[in-house]
């Protein structure tokens, strides 16, 4: 993910580690003091091991870092050791996801559990635009990761709420990362399908609307009788012919000769609808 940094605590580590190309633990939900003078808020015990792997800086409109992070595995806060000048914290690292255990045993273990999630998750895939190319890598990785890294990952694309991604950070165990997360897409998936209905309908509503303007033709007899029928059936043949005429790919001259016949012709039917009506 991509973060700006422009607090004082936050420069100074950009400036003294991360240039340097270490790891650095990302903790959310926790508001950074805007000054050294402020004091460090409670921080949320979960974290994420993070490496930048773009430093891009800016000092409009104010001095600041962007960061292009990448995770890597999730920690424990055992105890804070350093506020200033950027908090340094003793952790325990909860999971390695470079290094998954036997996939096989892992499972095994969690049974349909795993396979009920990867079933949801390419249903989600399956309705959106794999034309995109965002899209069609996620489904790619979708494959070829562990599946005990989806749930991590289809958190970060469906819609969910802060509160949310706080709880599937905090579930460290597999089982409950899978138990939490399984709902959430399945909402995420109940919501497109509507969507979906919602679209279709309006498509729908317009080709109606689209059908029913139609130009109106000026009756100037009675309908119904011979004449009517007649008359029809005879505009119906000249604007078939009219249309040939256009799409075919004939000679100018011999063009404008049929251009001149069909006007000919409509200029008659004209002539023999007003005796008719008279």
């Amino acid at each position: 993910m991509r973060t700006s940094v422009d607090s004082a605590r936050n420069l100074q580590l950009v400036r003294s580690r991360v240039l340097k190309g270490t790891i650095l633990g990302v903790i959310s939900n926790t508001p950074d003091p805007a000054s050294d003078a402020q004091d460090l808020p409670r921080l949320h015990r979960i974290g994420t091991a993070a490496l930048a792997v773009q430093v891009v800086g800016s000092n409009w409109p104010k001095p600041h870092y962007t960061l292009l992070m990448t995770g890597l595995c999730r920690f424990q806060i055992v105890q804070v050791l350093k506020e200033k000048p950027y908090p340094i914290a003793e952790v325990e690292q909860l999971d390695r996801l470079e290094e998954f255990p036997n996939t096989c045993n892992m499972r095994e273990e969690l049974g349909e559990l795993s396979e009920q999630f990867y079933k949801y998750a390419v249903q989600l895939f399956e309705m959106l635009d794999m034309s995109v190319p965002a899209v069609a890598k996620l489904r790619r990785l979708l494959d070829s990761l562990p599946r005990e890294a989806l749930p991590d990952i289809l958190t970060s694309i469906i819609r969910t709420s802060n509160k949310e991604k706080l709880q599937i950070l905090d579930a460290v165990s597999l089982e409950e990362r899978f138990k939490m997360t399984i709902p959430l897409l399945v909402r995420q998936i109940e919501g497109l399908k509507l969507l979906l209905q919602k679209t279709r309908k309006a498509k729908q509503d317009d080709d109606k609307r689209v059908i029913a303007i139609r130009p109106i033709r000026r009756i100037t007899h009675i309908p119904g009788t011979l004449e009517d029928e007649d008359e029809d059936e005879d505009n119906d043949d000249i604007v078939m012919l009219e249309k040939k005429i256009r799409t075919s790919s004939m000679p100018e001259q011999a063009h404008k000769v049929c251009v001149k016949e069909i006007k000919r012709l409509k200029k008659n039917a004209s002539v023999n609808a007003r005796i008719c009506s008279d």
